[in-house]
């Protein structure tokens, strides 16, 4: 009888240490992707993680409607059986390119935090039993890192915190899995590796290979201060800290208390549904101003891909007032919009116009963080519902 074969995710939020904790897998005896993205100065020692899976992971999200940095949860029912079958096909192709017939491989993508439920069954339908690992750093410091990077707001980065930690530690319980801390992985490995054990098998390295271990968990992979005010307002704050807190007593013990401090903590996160939307917003004015709490990385010139504002076409006149308060609020993305649908660049009318009389009937976004589609849904919901306030 053939021995089953073990998939490690390894899941944490972006720039949180996951690639450090696979190549320490790694050194545990799981194989690391064949196709691994080379390392960059974002990241020096490796990403340890595949381009193909990568890819076919940015798909998944993409016809979803979603991406890394979209804070909303994820709602795979949206797509058609079909599309969602084709998807996951992908991931496993992408899967078997980058570890072949490997018994024991570590599969590492923060994308896959929001979608977990997929990559486990995708995995499980070819004969692969998934385990998980959950990489915790401090979420100011993660938060730093991003906006340092991305140009973010603290605030937005924090938002995209929550999300990829919620998603994946609430998809995990039902599996075999282990609870490390970046900063006690850069401490004593030999802690944290003792904590992956049961999920690899096998014993502590030793020798050599416990020496390239203590020359690969270089303190400076340390970057941002883990314990550096967050300079966030209620109620973020408190949400960040009650989650952080949670996730952190699971590292000493994951039991159903424990998880439940957590639920009564996501719950509060939940029960505000606005205070989302309101960090979507600052961030977006943010963009499109250039101000805001980050200090944003000078970003390298990008091809013009809206014409000229001279050049913009008028908007008739029964749609002028809209269009300019629509235009003032910074919430219309004329550059994305129009690279993204091209007919509107071609059409002859003002893109915010285009949006109001064509785009928006038909399922187009005025940004990249806004959903046309949901939000019309949630509205004849609410209308129906007799809910709806003039």
């Amino acid at each position: 009888m053939r021995k089953a074969r073990i998939a490690i995710l390894v899941l944490g939020m972006h720039r949180s240490g996951t690639s450090a904790l696979a190549r320490l897998l790694g050194y545990l005896g799981a194989a690391l992707p064949r196709d691994a993205i080379e390392a960059h100065s974002d990241n020096a020692k490796g990403y340890w993680e595949s381009a193909a899976i990568v890819k076919a992971d940015d798909q998944l999200l993409r016809v979803a409607r979603s991406s890394w940095f979209d804070p909303r949860p994820l709602d795979l029912s949206r797509l058609e059986p079909s599309a969602l079958r084709s998807r996951k096909d992908r991931i496993w192709e992408a899967v078997t390119a980058a570890f072949g017939e490997a018994p024991l491989m570590a599969i590492k993508d923060p994308r896959q935090c929001r979608f977990v439920p997929t990559i486990v069954e995708t995995l499980a339908e070819h004969g692969v039993a998934s385990r998980a690992v959950l990489m915790l750093r401090s979420p100011q410091a993660v938060a730093r890192s991003i906006a340092s990077r991305d140009g973010t707001t603290m605030a937005f980065a924090q938002l995209l915190w929550l999300r990829h930690m919620i998603d994946a530690e609430r998809a995990t319980r039902g599996l075999a899995r282990a609870v490390v801390s970046f900063e006690a992985m850069l401490a004593q490995w030999r802690y944290a590796a003792a904590k992956l054990l049961p999920l690899t098998g096998g014993m502590l390295p030793e020798g050599d290979t416990a020496a390239a271990i203590d020359a690969f968990l270089d303190p400076a992979l340390r970057h941002h201060g883990e314990d550096e005010p967050s300079g966030l307002e209620e109620p973020l704050a408190g949400i960040v800290d009650a989650v952080r807190d949670g996730l952190w007593a699971l590292t000493e013990r994951d039991d159903a208390e424990t998880r439940a401090v957590l639920d009564t903590a996501y719950t509060r996160l939940e029960a505000l549904p606005w205070l989302a939307d309101d960090i979507i917003h600052d961030e977006l004015r943010h963009r499109r101003s250039g101000e805001g709490d980050a200090a944003p990385a000078a970003p390298e010139p990008l091809p013009a891909i809206a014409p000229p504002a001279q050049s913009m076409p008028t908007p008739t006149p029964e749609q002028a007032e809209a269009v300019a308060m629509i235009r003032d609020s910074g919430l219309f993305d004329i550059g994305w919009y129009l690279e993204t649908y091209p007919d509107a660049a071609s059409s002859g009318l003002d893109p915010i116009e285009h949006y109001l009389t064509v785009g928006a009937a038909k399922g187009y976004n005025p940004n990249p963080l806004f959903d046309t589609g949901f939000y019309a849904r949630q509205m004849a919901r609410r209308l129906a519902a007799g809910g709806a306030r003039p």
